[in-house]
């Protein structure tokens, strides 16, 4: 396998996917940490779990396919910033607060990553993706997420599953999952901004969610930005 490469997207354009290694990732056998297997399927049991023809195109067919689980916030990863801006919706959905603000966030990401409009053309305008994930919050939230399975790369980045994985995250639930022999995308916070993701929102996914939640996705910058604050602190005060 090539170690890079560029593929036209519909709604998307040319997206580059390589081979990347999360901190929150581990290095050796299966990426994602504290996993456990469950079982093991067949394809046509994996086409029903995940019910997305173009998704499944991405994959390679095999006959068997192990299943394994872990709790969300091991799959959670700096290279998919969009599931803690789909985090902010969930937090806002459920307790009711800051909802407006949320949705604003939530379908500036998704105007940013595809104009609302998805390969496998069930979601076209901003209304079908608010009452598909509301709908899916509230399936998930009284039935747990057993019924699907997300698919991950080698690496241990999601090749979809972004909006169960943040609803997931929310409610403290472990995430059935399947890795494939893929390369992985990297949709980080400068991802979104580079297609019009305004930049106060993106401060207000790392502070709301992110930081107040600690977790640890090292964005770029942050820990070399405190570092050289406490350093210029200190220089100020030696006597």
């Amino acid at each position: 396998m090539k170690n890079s490469i560029e593929i036209e997207i519909p709604e998307m354009g040319k997206i580059k996917f390589e081979s990347l290694r999360d901190t929150n990732k581990k290095s050796k056998n299966i990426p994602i940490k504290n996993s456990k297997y469950i079982k093991t399927i067949s394809y046509n049991e994996l086409e029903k779990y995940l019910n997305n023809e173009y998704i499944l195109s991405l994959l390679k067919k095999r006959n068997k396919i192990r299943v394994f689980e872990s709790k969300a916030i091991n799959m959670i990863s700096r290279y998919r910033y969009d599931v803690f801006v789909k985090y902010y919706y969930v937090q806002s959905y459920i307790t009711k607060t800051n909802y407006k603000l949320a949705k604003e966030i939530y379908l500036e990401h998704i105007k940013s990553f595809n104009n609302f409009a998805e390969p496998d053309g069930r979601k076209e305008k901003p209304e079908d993706f608010i009452n598909n994930f509301n709908k899916l919050i509230k399936n998930i939230q009284k039935d747990g997420i057993d019924k699907t399975i997300i698919p991950i790369t080698k690496n241990g980045e999601i090749i979809d599953g972004a909006h169960r994985l943040a609803i997931a995250l929310y409610f403290n639930l472990k995430v059935p999952f399947v890795m494939f022999d893929l390369l992985d995308a990297n949709y980080n916070k400068q991802f979104f901004i580079n297609r019009g993701f305004n930049e106060k929102y993106a401060k207000i996914i790392d502070k709301e969610i992110v930081e107040k939640n600690n977790y640890n996705i090292d964005l770029e910058g942050i820990k070399k930005w405190r570092k050289k604050i406490i350093q210029k602190y200190l220089w100020y005060c030696v006597p």
